[in-house]
């Protein structure tokens, strides 16, 4: 097969992508039997599986390329990104690191792997590589913020939201981070308004946030409107300890007992093992309903 019928035979291939894949890589597998080292066969074949998720096969055909190219930057990248999508994220910085100036993208996937190894300050660093040469992208700044938040760096989370918001306004993900920051801080009357503010935009479905939300009611005296956030949280996921010990804890202050115990029997219901706020406040359960049924 000379060069021309080969660029036919590639043109072929590529048309025949989007109506029958499958077709198309059996034509590019044979002629790579042909030309086993030719890499836009190889490239052709790798990016094929990518456009379908396939990334351990599309790895089968990269790996082969980047033996011709060890240098490549596009398939150092590509590399990287199909060990990055199998969860593989040591494996994936390996190959981002041989990338020379790496452009913000590399940066970005890098910083976001070294966050799921829970490297935050690493992590940290490099997104402010990223800063140096880029600053128009607002998801940079919101993994930033996280990984502050993960080493409970505070302030300097709330810095990086101060200036995220100067460029990009109120913005909901910022809404919710400004949030997440007050209710760390003890600022809960802050913190009640972003999460009301991030509410009306976009439903809360998170337990977490919805829990955090529901502590700041409290913090500020709307405790009905804490409660009735616990709810909602419960009824996402019903297997978390925090959701029933907000909960029993304020309706217990109501002086709702038979409420409290309701609560108590459904974290009976989910919760395998209480912890010892639950055992302890199961015992004043049980306290306040002994005095009920004996008064002095």
């Amino acid at each position: 097969m000379n060069q021309t019928e080969l660029n036919n035979l590639l043109l072929r291939a590529n048309s025949l992508v989007k109506t029958n894949w499958i077709h198309a890589v059996h034509i590019l597998e044979q002629a790579k039997q042909e030309h086993p080292k030719n890499m836009q066969i190889l490239m052709n074949l790798g990016n094929i599986f990518l456009e379908r998720q396939l990334f351990e096969k599309a790895l089968t055909f990269y790996q082969e390329a980047i033996s011709l190219r060890p240098k490549d930057k596009q398939l150092l990248y590509l590399i990287g990104n199909c060990y990055f999508a199998t969860g593989e994220y040591q494996i994936a910085i390996t190959y981002f690191n041989q990338i020379d100036d790496p452009p913000p993208e590399v940066l970005y996937n890098k910083a976001l792997g070294l966050a799921f190894l829970g490297s935050y300050k690493e992590s940290i660093t490099v997104i402010h590589q990223i800063l140096k040469v880029l600053t128009d992208n607002p998801f940079i700044y919101f993994l930033l913020i996280e990984q502050y938040l993960r080493i409970q760096n505070y302030d300097e989370a709330y810095k990086v939201i101060s200036i995220a918001e100067k460029r990009f306004g109120r913005h909901r993900q910022l809404l919710l981070l400004s949030a997440v920051v007050h209710s760390k801080k003890g600022i809960w009357l802050k913190a009640y308004h972003c999460f009301a503010e991030y509410e009306v935009l976009s439903p809360i479905n998170s337990p977490d946030h919805l829990t955090s939300f529901a502590v700041a009611a409290s913090k500020i005296g709307l405790n009905d409107k804490a409660i009735a956030l616990l709810f909602r949280a419960r009824e996402i996921n019903p297997y978390i300890s925090g959701i029933y010990e907000e909960l029993i804890r304020l309706q217990l202050h109501k002086g709702d007992t038979s409420g409290a115990k309701a609560s108590l029997n459904l974290a009976k219901k989910y919760i395998t093992r209480f912890n010892p706020i639950l055992r302890l406040l199961q015992e004043r359960i049980r306290n306040e309903e002994l005095d009920s049924n004996h008064p002095s």
